[in-house]
Parts: structure tokens; C-alpha cells; sequence
């Protein structure tokens, strides 16, 4: 455990050092997009008035309509210089 310890804090020690050596990341592109998802349509439900801060304007919130619903976001970065054989997914 104490080998353990000690390893991290000269990891933590060490990781600043390493950060300011290396060359900021190069992108070669970037992008999102969605995934999958289905249009629903809300209908019928009252407009509302909302207060976001006290004292405030109040906004009127009107639920209807259709929307996007269970699609998944994906963002992603391709570097400029690949060094490894696999891509890191997260």
C-alpha cells in the first residue's frame, strides 16, 4: 500500500513536468452528429408562465410540438498524426 502511495505522488509530481514538454494536439478534422432517435408530437398541454429569477420577467412556456427523443450525440477528433495501430473510443 505504501509502495502504492508513493508511486501515485510521484506520478502527480511528475504529470505537470510532462504536460508542458509535449507539443499541443494537432486535429486533422472534427465534428458531431446524431444517432438514432424517434419524433414525437406533444399536443393539448397548457402555456405556461415561468419565473427563471425572482422578480424577474415571467416567460411564457408553451410545451407543444414535435420533438427529437432518444437519439444519442456523438462528438468527435481525428489528430493529425496517428501514432497508434487502434482509435480511442471514450
Amino acid at each position: 500500500m505504501h509502495r502504492l502511495v508513493l508511486t501515485l505522488m510521484a506520478g502527480l509530481i511528475a504529470a505537470p513536468a510532462l504536460a508542458q514538454s509535449r507539443e499541443p494536439i494537432a486535429l486533422r478534422d472534427m465534428g458531431s452528429f446524431h444517432i438514432g432517435g424517434r419524433q414525437i408530437e406533444v399536443s393539448g398541454q397548457p402555456i405556461r408562465e415561468v419565473l427563471f429569477t425572482p422578480g424577474g420577467v415571467p416567460a411564457k412556456i408553451d410545451p407543444n410540438g414535435v420533438y427529437q427523443v432518444e437519439q444519442m450525440y456523438a462528438q468527435y477528433f481525428l489528430v493529425q498524426n496517428r501514432k497508434g495501430k487502434l482509435p480511442l473510443l471514450l
